[in-house]
């Protein structure tokens, strides 16, 4: 979660199945957290360079191309042994983010408030911690693949941006009825309940958050992303919201 923000162990793979059987695994990028895929050529060369000059191994960025290389090695390997949410370097996000209008727009919004690095290393952070809430690295995996499968990039940006944002400082606390509807459902019964007397305060944050990702969606987009959101079993449902409720 997602192509723009993690690193993936498998390049090249995508469509191909994944190794839980859920059938995609991610792409050239997963989620600005992205790897090389195992290379034992360039392994080679890099070792060597590693063993003659060693100053030069880490100055000029191999030792972070080899690491790559290694962890794609371990993922095929053995994929539920490979940090799923590990992200992916700043310049790397970028370019993989400028391949599209809307990530360009993204990216010079970023800059334009404060820095595309900062944003996105924020991003990058509540996104793992939220989906490092779901179970082992296979469960995690499987999360993000569905999420870049199954929602339109569009969506996905209009998501990263409006964690970026953060929560606004102050919203009228929800009528009763409105903490009662949400409360109606399985993820808003299990964040009622453990809000208690704050309920009304976090709906009424998670509400206005909620209509500002959409409005910043296109109807159809929107429509993917919460068909996309009903899917989700209770726990999923209840880490999303709870982190965006602020």
């Amino acid at each position: 979660m997602s192509n723009e923000l993690t690193v993936t162990e498998n390049p090249g793979a995508a469509g191909a199945g994944s190794a839980t059987g859920e059938g995609v695994t991610g792409g050239a990028t997963q989620g600005g957290f992205a790897s090389l895929p195992a290379n034992p050529t360039r392994k080679a060369e890099i070792e060597a360079i590693m063993r003659t000059d060693f100053a030069a191994y880490e100055s000029s960025g191999l030792s972070r191309e080899y690491l790559e290389i290694l962890e794609a090695e371990q993922f095929e390997i053995n994929p539920d042994s490979v940090n799923p949410t590990r992200p992916m370097q700043a310049d790397q996000s970028r370019n993989s983010m400028c391949s599209s209008e809307a990530g360009r727009k993204l990216v010079s919004d970023w800059e334009s408030m404060g820095g595309f690095r900062v944003h996105l290393a924020n991003v990058q952070r509540d996104v793992s911690r939220i989906v490092q809430t779901f179970g082992g690295n296979r469960e995690q995996r499987v999360f993000m693949e569905h999420f870049d499968r199954e929602i339109p990039e569009p969506a996905r940006f209009a998501i990263f941006a409006e964690i970026a944002s953060g929560p606004d400082l102050y919203v009228t606390p929800a009528a009763p009825s409105e903490v009662k509807l949400f409360a109606s459902t399985p993820a808003g019964g299990l964040l009622v309940a453990e809000w208690g007397s704050y309920a009304a305060e976090k709906v009424a944050m998670l509400r206005a958050r909620a209509k500002r990702l959409t409005d910043n969606m296109s109807e159809e987009d929107a429509h993917e992303f919460r068909f996309w959101l009903d899917g989700l079993d209770a726990g999923q449902a209840a880490a999303i919201f709870r982190k965006m409720a602020g």
